[in-house]
């Protein structure tokens, strides 16, 4: 999509940007909505003549109008009176471009092919033929006007990356090798005026008669001086220092910063050079001039600096910079100024977008191109501004004539599952006509529906319209188009109500008594029900929790929790001596009805594993003692034995034995052998068995040595 703006950036709000809105906000009810507010946010949609503004704000913006190429990319431009060129990939085309006030669109014509696959710089000359630098090698080509192509020099390089005229010579910035050259007029005399540890050397500019560098794969921002390595005035993080511009009293710079140290959109084009053609699939790890593949992993940023009213480039030393504009998940390839409004203009690799800054707070989205990426800006004559592109290369003409109408597409919404969809609120000033359109994918496709109208009118909190005649669709698109000049739009809500997952009990778990085999007192008669549940669209839950009788009917449910306070928590305590002993079953009931109402709310029961609730001691008898010796039978109604014990005269109790060596059962024959040491004389011994639900019982005898 094409936009820009034809306010002056001074006249936009000073308000600060909105914070960030979150991708949706639940409400109650089972409401939910697309809030969507904030020079971010809204930056996520596409524009056609309209700018997205730092003060978060949709306006009327630019007319735009593309041409397209005979080519891959087109790579570089540059202005020359009431006419530009542009550089193209594969097969190294210099291209002229003219604009005319009856057309809207500019008119291309080949001036001539080169040798090479991409021409990466172009400079035009004062007699009106044009230097043409082509990649991979370091030739530049002199065409003139009528195409006739000549040598103009080659100078020791493999890639010439900026050409610019300096005190009547001819400035040549290259790599792999870092080096600037200077050549006179004929192209010839070369020598190098800077030597750089860097490996290429990016962006020129000149500036007070000084000479500014900008380098790779450190973003360093050199001047030359008398001494060969110049002179360092920032060494900026990131990975290159890729274009530079003066604007007022300010020095602008865009660097580039990548997740992996060393590959950078340089580093991308340099590996495209190993083969003849930038056409076709790119070497493994690679990504082509297009921009094809996902987005690139990296941080841009344009900063600027005051160098007073002398344009001072020392200033850029000593006096603070500041970050204009920030951007991840992509890299800025040009900059240009604007001379209609003094304001920067920023083209990026991702979805084809141009910012215009002016300050740090001055930020709006002036372009959305249908093209992959923007690798080059030209500012014209007229107020107009060329960009050109890759991914299908174009020279799209930018002009300050208001848009007759700006047109505002969302990105597409993800309700998660199909929804129901309801009222769209906008706000900001009229008119404003709004369309939607729902689907089952996360791209347009023949799947989705067609653009509906959507009527919207005056309301106490803006301008209201429904949605509800969409179909029931996961996925939502809203476009507005500002049918007025004043027309803007600021913020805008679509509220939606998904379709009700239940939710989902994965377990019941029921601890049993927690004892110790030293502990002298029974465990407490309250157990711990808990449960693994979860609300699988992040609804609020609640929870009822029955037991019965195993294979009891449904009449037998008795109810634990109290239903005057709800249960919100994923647990229980169940005290057991409330229940009879035996077996039971332990129900769960989640259910959603806190964040959709009752007529809407669904729920999930799970039954648990059958739990034995044993409250009777175990008893103790067949006791018979002859001399050392004392057995016993230990039998439970409905656990196991768990440990058997004896004391002798009031002592700690020690572990007794099972007769056939494992305790196993409800029923286990016990002995105990008295200690050999134990004294002749009457003493007094007590027998215990506990059960496995820690329900202990006792019995005391005499026994005579």
């Amino acid at each position: 999509m094409l936009s820009s703006t034809h306010r002056p950036l001074l006249a936009l709000l000073a308000a600060p940007l909105l914070a960030l809105p979150l991708p949706s906000r639940a409400l109650a009810g089972g409401t939910r909505s697309f809030e969507v507010h904030g020079f971010d946010d809204l930056d996520k949609g596409e524009v056609e003549g309209a700018a997205i503004e730092s003060s978060g704000r949709i306006t009327v913006g630019l007319t735009t109008a593309a041409t397209k190429l005979q080519a891959t990319t087109a790579f570089s431009c540059a202005a020359a009176g009431k006419q530009a060129y542009v550089g193209t990939s594969d097969d190294a085309t210099l291209v002229r471009v003219r604009l005319s006030r009856s057309a809207k669109a500019p008119s291309v014509e080949t001036v001539a092919k080169l040798p090479g696959v991409v021409v990466s710089a172009i400079l035009p000359l004062p007699s009106g033929d044009i230097l043409a630098a082509t990649l991979p090698g370091g030739v530049i080509h002199r065409v003139s006007p009528r195409g006739k192509v000549s040598t103009f020099a080659k100078v020791d390089a493999k890639q010439i990356w900026a050409l610019a005229r300096h005190e009547g010579r001819i400035l040549v910035a290259t790599g792999p090798d870092g080096k600037l050259f200077s050549l006179d007029r004929s192209g010839k005399g070369a020598k190098v005026i800077l030597d750089s540890d860097e490996s290429h050397l990016m962006a020129l500019a000149v500036v007070s008669g000084r000479v500014l560098v900008g380098t790779a794969p450190r973003a360093k921002l050199l001047m030359v001086d008398k001494a060969p390595e110049g002179v360092l005035l920032q060494d900026f993080s990131g990975d290159e220092l890729r274009a530079m511009a003066v604007a007022g009293t300010n020095l602008v710079v865009a660097t580039n910063a990548f997740e992996s140290r060393g590959i950078s959109s340089v580093g991308s084009l340099t590996k495209q050079l190993n083969r003849t053609s930038l056409v076709g699939q790119p070497p493994t790890g690679s990504a082509s001039l297009g921009g094809s593949g996902g987005a690139p992993k990296a941080t841009a940023k344009v900063r600027a600096v005051d160098l007073g009213k002398r344009l001072d480039p020392l200033r850029a030393m000593e006096s603070p910079w500041e970050i204009w504009l920030r951007r991840s998940k992509q890299y800025f390839t040009d900059l240009a100024v604007d001379g209609s409004t003094g304001a920067v203009l920023v083209a990026s690799s991702r979805d084809g977008k141009v910012y215009r800054v002016r300050s740090l707070r001055e930020v709006s989205t002036v372009a959305d191109l249908d093209e992959r990426q923007v690798t080059a800006l030209c500012p014209f004559d007229r107020g107009n501004v060329l960009a050109t592109t890759s991914g299908g290369a174009t020279v799209t003409r930018l002009r300050v004539t208001p848009a007759s109408e700006a047109r505002y597409v969302s990105h597409v919404l993800d309700a998660k599952r199909p929804a129901k969809f309801g009222a769209i609120r906008l706000g900001g000033v009229g008119p404003v006509r709004v369309r939607a359109r729902v689907g089952p994918s996360e791209e347009p496709d023949d799947h989705w529906s067609a653009w509906r109208e959507i009527p919207v009118r005056a309301a106490p909190d803006g301008l209201r319209g429904t949605l509800g005649a969409l179909p029931e669709r996961r996925y939502l698109q809203i476009e507005m188009r500002l049918a007025g000049p004043a027309a803007e739009l600021r913020r805008w809500e679509a509220f939606y109500t998904p379709e009700n997952l239940a939710p989902l009990i994965e377990s019941i778990d029921v601890s049993p008594p927690d004892f110790d085999s030293d502990d002298d007192d029974e465990p407490s008669a309250k157990v711990t029900i808990k449960w693994k549940a979860k609300a699988r669209d992040d609804d609020d839950l609640v929870y009822e929790v029955r037991v019965r009788p195993e294979g009891a009917n449904d009449s037998a449910w008795i109810r634990l929790d109290d239903p005057d306070d709800p249960l919100t928590e994923r647990k229980l305590k169940w005290d057991v001596a409330t229940v009879p002993d035996g077996i039971y079953e332990v129900q769960v009931r989640a259910s959603d009805e806190p964040s959709n109402g009752a007529p809407s709310s669904r729920a999930d029961t799970l039954v648990s594993d059958p739990v034995v609730v044993d409250r009777g001691r175990p008893t103790i008898g067949t006791v018979r003692a002859k001399g050392r010796t004392i057995r016993a039978k230990a039998q439970d109604a409905l656990s196991r034995i768990h440990d058997v014990a004896y004391s002798v005269d009031g002592g700690p109790f020690r572990t007794a034995s099972a007769v056939d060596g494992i305790l196993d059962g409800p029923d286990e024959d016990f002995e105990v052998q008295l200690p050999k040491d134990l004294a002749p004389g009457r003493h007094r011994v007590v027998l215990r068995a506990r059960d496995e639900r820690g329900n202990m019982s006792t019995v005391a005898l005499v026994v005579d040595l």
